[in-house]
């Protein structure tokens, strides 16, 4: 996403989501400054359907995310990461184990 465009995206994710990661919703940090942008918490725009799987630049598919979340993510779905790291993983595996 080109620079000029990016800011304002960043502007209207991060009053969206009250300033929280998507994934691990912690507070993210956001700021032009480089070295904070480094930050594990710095606020990052996250494809929620990846852009190598077909996701767009469209506002339905950006989510905030802080830079952990969005690196770590790799290429697991948004869904299965988020519930991964919101600690809710084993209850999901329960809640889709077959009843005997």
């Amino acid at each position: 996403m080109k620079s000029k465009v990016r800011l304002p995206v960043l502007l209207k994710l991060f009053e969206r989501q009250n300033g929280r990661c998507c994934y691990c919703e912690r507070f993210v940090v956001l700021s032009a400054d480089y070295k904070i942008q480094q930050r594990s918490d710095a606020a990052t725009i996250e494809h929620l359907r990846r852009r190598a799987d077909g996701g767009t630049n469209q506002p339905h598919n950006l989510s905030l995310a802080c830079k952990r979340c969005n690196q770590e993510r790799g290429s697991l779905s948004w869904i299965l990461y988020a519930t991964f790291r919101r600690g809710e993983f084993l209850e999901f595996m329960e809640a889709i184990k077959p009843q005997r």
